[in-house]
């Protein structure tokens, strides 16, 4: 079973991986990591204990390679080691080219024609609210997808699914470096009792009225209501 682990970064390497300059990870031997765990790193204002904050953004990574070492392991002495430090020297990859994601939103509406949203954190987007979704994966149909999101964080059962729209969402690009093709689903509510299936990402689910909505919008959510109520499935940015 895969991990999630949590760990606290400096903004200036927080940036730098956001960017993808930094593809590594330099940290002490002292927590169990595997390939294929996710690693979700934290950005804070210092190293100092006393003073450092949460700066709210995070970023999450699956491990795909991991060494452990010691320092008698090493071609160097600990002389040499502490005279001039160490370097650490990433390879450029061909293939590394970054490509705009999928993600996808499902907006549940109840018998009473309300429309559910949960209020974001610990990741892009945090504070705002957004409807149940998630990223597209391989082998996997839209409605696979939307059935299978919205099951893992609400724990709803929902069907007669609707393709209501199609959207460039590219808010958080700069600040994140995330930029999605967002593909809006509409789905009827079934049954299931409604729970906060990952506390780590959502805050708290609600109800509410479509024409009275929060004003704090995720991007991908705040495109597909646009969408929906103009009744047009695809809106150009540009």
């Amino acid at each position: 079973m895969t991990k999630r682990i949590i760990k606290k970064v400096l903004p200036e390497y927080f940036q730098d991986i956001v960017d993808g300059k930094k593809k590594y990870e330099l940290r002490l031997n002292d927590f169990d990591i595997e390939p294929g765990d996710t690693l979700v790193l934290e950005e804070y204002t210092s190293a100092d204990r006393n003073t450092r904050q949460a700066t709210g953004r995070r970023l999450e990574k699956k491990v795909s390679y991991l060494s452990k070492f010691k320092i008698q392991d090493l071609w160097w002495t600990e002389e040499e080691i502490k005279e001039k430090g160490i370097q650490i020297i990433s390879f450029e990859n061909k293939e590394d080219k970054k490509y705009p994601r999928v993600g996808l939103g499902v907006m549940i509406q109840n018998n009473e024609g309300l429309v559910l949203l949960g209020l974001r954190k610990g990741s892009h987007g945090a504070g705002e609210w957004s409807f149940p979704g998630g990223h597209l994966e391989m082998g996997e149909t839209i409605l696979e997808t939307a059935k299978r999101e919205t099951k893992e964080e609400t724990n709803l059962d929902i069907n007669k699914f609707e393709l209501i729209s199609v959207a460039d969402e590219m808010r958080y690009l700069t600040s994140d470096g995330k930029h999605y093709l967002n593909i809006g689903v509409k789905g009827l509510y079934e049954g299931g009792k409604l729970v906060v299936m990952e506390p780590d990402k959502c805050e708290k689910w609600e109800w509410f009225n479509i024409n009275d909505l929060p004003t704090n919008l995720f991007e991908g959510t705040e495109l597909v209501i646009n969408n929906f109520k103009n009744r047009t499935i695809y809106n150009p940015l540009k």
